[in-house]
């Protein structure tokens, strides 16, 4: 579905707005499904940061909660697991149980701190201030212990704010 609506001509508008609506749907019904939400929300983040940044804020945001409550859901099922509960039995839905895709994570965090220069570039600095902790946040979901959100608090901690 999603691939027929950025096939189409529609109005960028109407394409962002229906890629949102499938993003939903999915992340309310198939979270299963995460690598396929995490490619949609890809490219509906792409289309937003060109041509509607409060969408593309929110986005970030949603990234951060499907990312965490990914993550949680996997910790708890790995504790079960690991304490012989009834879900042992379930061992499979486990292993389908993904965290946010790695590299779509990290492609969200920079991309979002990499807007949050823009800002800071443009002298908007409460504007970069709030991108760039969300890019940080979102770099801490990551499962790379931690390098790229170390490697973002380095540079957010590198800008000089006295202009």
């Amino acid at each position: 579905m999603a691939d027929v609506v950025l096939a189409s001509e529609a109005p960028t508008e109407v394409v962002i707005a229906t890629l949102q609506q499938i993003v939903n749907r999915v992340w309310l019904q198939d979270l299963d499904n995460i690598d396929r939400l995490a490619r949609w929300i890809r490219c509906l983040l792409t289309l937003a940061l060109s041509s509607n940044i409060e969408m593309a804020e929110n986005l970030i945001d949603q990234v951060h909660s499907i990312a965490q409550s990914a993550r949680a859901v996997r910790s708890a099922a790995a504790l079960c697991i690991a304490h012989s509960s009834p879900l042992s039995a379930d061992n499979e839905w486990v292993q389908r149980t993904t965290t946010y895709p790695g590299e779509e994570l990290e492609w969200v965090a920079t991309t979002t701190f990499n807007r949050a220069i823009d800002f800071y570039c443009a002298a908007h600095d409460g504007a970069c201030r709030r991108w760039a902790e969300k890019a940080i946040g979102l770099a801490d979901l990551g499962e790379d212990e931690r390098r790229l959100h170390r490697l973002l608090q380095a540079k957010y901690l590198g800008l000089a704010w006295d202009r």
